[in-house]
């Protein structure tokens, strides 16, 4: 699926911008209570939020706000990070906000403007403690937080390899070697990350064993998933439960689960801009989004920041978190030489 491919492999670090129209003089404070919050909201009568979520997934999402709160309209622009976030700057020097709230893969682009003071800290009821939401596990600096995750994991298809697979290290079965495995090409940082991950979470000479299966290389996790489908490979090591899942309901042969241990995937982070011009609309729907009906609606075949909503496959918590500072231009180049040795 384009959106996943796009999410992982896009990770921005930009600089901060100058305008200084501010929209927290007309924020209504946390302490005066969710009803407080919802009038205000109405009065401002629209939100827009910038997204890299899936476009299907935040419509939904905003279609049970609209019916939830009559009288506010929801505009999704969905996008990948590195032109939402250009976008979301641009906005910040002219001071001309349009964006309310911005949903965003790419840490270190959101990093770089928290520190900045570009963001609202969240007012709602559940980013307040007030709610199941664990604040002091996913609100991040007092201001962004996060909103759900974008998983990868392994696949199998279910007539070439019928015994299935329970963790990465039974992609090493001998039955499925001589290219009846596909694995990612790490062109990008994030997908070097990957692999990294795999060495750190099964041991230094896992990826080199799994070189020695003689896999097939793909690009991404979409034509892996296709090639699994097609019964072209019996298994995957990059498969994308969110495109999976729609083939595996028309009756394709494939199935996934998740490594008992965690999952290599993007967090999602939500913010409230301070440029926005709807701040209390922003407010309600960044609550709304990580409430139990909101979790449920953004987060099919995902991650979630709650326990036990139905159709997600993981918790926030067991999601990778890359550390861009460690992924260094020469650390990449220097991964993808020996990744090149082991694999082609």
């Amino acid at each position: 699926m384009p959106l996943v491919l796009l999410l992982i492999t896009t990770l921005m670090v930009a600089g901060c911008g100058g305008g200084n129209d501010d929209s927290s003089q007309n924020l209504v404070s946390a302490d005066a209570g969710i009803d407080a919050l919802v009038a205000a909201a109405k009065k401002e009568a629209k939100v827009t939020v910038y997204s890299a979520q899936g476009l299907d997934a935040l419509n939904n999402l905003a279609a049970a706000f609209e019916k939830q709160y009559p009288g506010i309209d929801v505009e999704p622009v969905r996008g990948v990070d590195g032109d939402l976030g250009v976008k979301v700057e641009t906005e910040f020097q002219t001071g001309k906000g349009i964006a309310d709230l911005y949903v965003s893969a790419s840490l270190p682009w959101v990093q770089t403007q928290a520190k900045a003071g570009r963001f609202l800290a969240p007012t709602g009821p559940e980013l307040t403690g007030k709610g199941k939401y664990d604040v002091a596990k996913y609100v991040h600096d007092g201001t962004y937080f996060e909103t759900n995750a974008a998983v990868l994991t392994f696949g199998w298809n279910t007539k070439l390899y019928p015994k299935g697979l329970t963790d990465y290290p039974d992609l090493l079965d001998p039955a499925l070697g001589g290219g009846k495995i596909g694995v990612v090409e790490p062109t990008a940082a994030s997908l070097v990350d990957f692999y990294l991950w795999l060495e750190e979470t099964y041991g230094p000479d896992y990826v080199t064993k799994l070189a020695a299966q003689k896999p097939r290389i793909y690009p991404s996790s979409l034509p892996m998933g296709e090639a699994l489908a097609s019964g072209e490979i019996a298994a995957g090591s990059f498969v994308a439960p969110i495109a999976l899942d729609p083939a595996k309901a028309k009756g394709a042969p494939i199935d996934y689960k998740m490594p008992p241990s965690g999952a290599w995937g993007a967090r999602y982070y939500g913010m409230v801009l301070k440029t926005g011009p709807h701040p209390n609309a922003a407010q309600l729907f960044a609550d709304f989004m990580v409430t139990a009906k909101g979790q449920e609606l953004i987060t099919p075949s995902a991650g979630s920041v709650l326990p036990d909503i139905p159709g997600t496959l993981i918790t926030n918590d067991k999601v990778r978190v890359q550390d861009p500072a460690k992924l260094t231009p020469d650390v990449v180049t220097a991964y993808q030489k020996k990744w090149k040795s082991l694999f082609q």
